[in-house]
């Protein structure tokens, strides 16, 4: 079930991606060679009209072919039909129109999610971090569970959030952490909120003495919660674009927390820790459909979002890197030598490529360990 729907999810992302190129593109009266789903070689094509539809064998991607997008050949360029030759507008639109398609759909999800169904969305405080435009808690979540310990016994399960321990709020890692130090062989009363439904219940646990830790314990891994609450009318109104500001700018937070350590401490390992690639993806899938459909439609969310904030990175063959050119283009009223730009692309494309295998090979290793 997880593996279909990590299936699903990959492939509806990436048809809607392109999807919003393509119908740009045939708006703006733009000839249209291919619409591929995956990366090549092809599996199978099939030509209807001017356009092949084809399925190719990396699965990881999709690609939009459009006349004289990547030619050198002056003729073709100045064809009606042509990208080359259209106005500067219309090829911005072309080129940011599938990054629009990813960020509108994780809008409309985060909208549904909060406005209209009425279920709180958190992000994981992995550093400290107030987030814009809402009201903010935060909750002590269970990462995971140690087998055979107290908290296995008790049935507190991995995703939970502690919101109570006998009657007390619970708001810290280190609030938590000082009750059990101190109550070893005493039942502690624990209030469990479900991150599906949001429903709590309760569960009660006895802290044992641990060897290793030199101390009482529960057998849980402990991370913390940034809950955000939106109260007001304004702020369910603009939800979904709260919650994609905000998990973006807490995004770069973090990515630029990674790399200012990998260069200082010249370790990349927090890094490739923290980048998933397909496998990973998949991994998150799995726990997702685990926990129910909200989860799922969460996550499909989050991914739309990502997908977005990638593609529209000034990267040569992304999204970003062809609208890079535009821009260039259109500040020096002069275009970028065709040539230059089309193996610009094609060096980025290989690269990416070679980037994609990278980060699968080290997802199946966090896998194996």
């Amino acid at each position: 079930m997880a593996v279909l729907v990590f299936i699903i999810i990959l492939s509806l992302l990436v048809m809607l991606h392109e999807l919003g190129h393509f119908l740009m593109a045939k708006r703006s009266k733009i000839g249209v060679e291919e619409f591929g789903f995956g990366l090549p070689p092809r599996i199978w094509g099939k030509k209807v009209g001017e356009t092949i539809y084809s399925i190719n064998w990396l699965p990881f991607g999709g690609f939009v072919r459009l006349v004289g997008e990547d030619s050198d050949d002056p003729k073709a360029m100045k064809a009606k039909n042509s990208f080359q030759s259209k106005p500067i507008g219309q090829r911005t639109m072309v080129v940011l129109a599938g990054v629009a398609v990813n960020f509108i759909l994780a809008v409309v999800i985060f909208y549904f999610v909060v406005a209209v169904l009425g279920f709180k969305v958190s992000l994981p405080l992995l550093v400290e971090h107030k987030f814009k435009f809402v009201n903010q808690d935060s909750q002590v979540l269970v990462m995971d569970i140690t087998p055979g310990s107290p908290a296995e016994a008790a049935g507190i399960q991995p995703a939970e959030s502690i919101l109570k321990v006998n009657g007390a709020d619970i708001n810290s890692t280190q609030q938590l952490q000082s009750i059990i130090r101190s109550s070893q062989d005493k039942e502690l009363t624990l209030v469990l909120e479900n991150p599906v439904n949001n429903s709590t219940r309760e569960a009660v646990a006895v802290p044992k003495y641990n060897e290793q830790l030199k101390s009482p314990a529960l057998g849980v891994g402990l991370g913390e919660l940034g809950v955000l609450k939106y109260d007001t009318f304004p702020q369910k109104l603009f939800s979904g674009f709260i919650h994609s500001y905000n998990t973006v700018e807490y995004s770069f937070k973090i990515f630029g927390q990674l790399i200012g350590y990998a260069v200082r401490e010249r370790d990349i390992t927090p890094v490739s820790e923290g980048v998933s690639g397909p496998v990973g993806i998949a991994q998150i899938t799995s726990q997702a459909v685990a926990l129910g459909p909200l989860s799922v439609l969460q996550l499909f969310g989050l991914l739309s979002l990502n997908l977005a904030l990638i593609n529209v990175l000034p990267i040569p063959a992304l999204d970003g890197g062809r609208f890079l050119f535009i821009f260039i283009e259109a500040v020096t009223r002069r275009r970028v030598y065709p040539k230059f730009e089309k193996w610009a692309h094609t060096i980025g494309f290989v690269v990416l490529l070679g980037l994609i295998v990278l980060v699968t090979y080290n997802d199946i290793l966090k896998l194996l360990r």
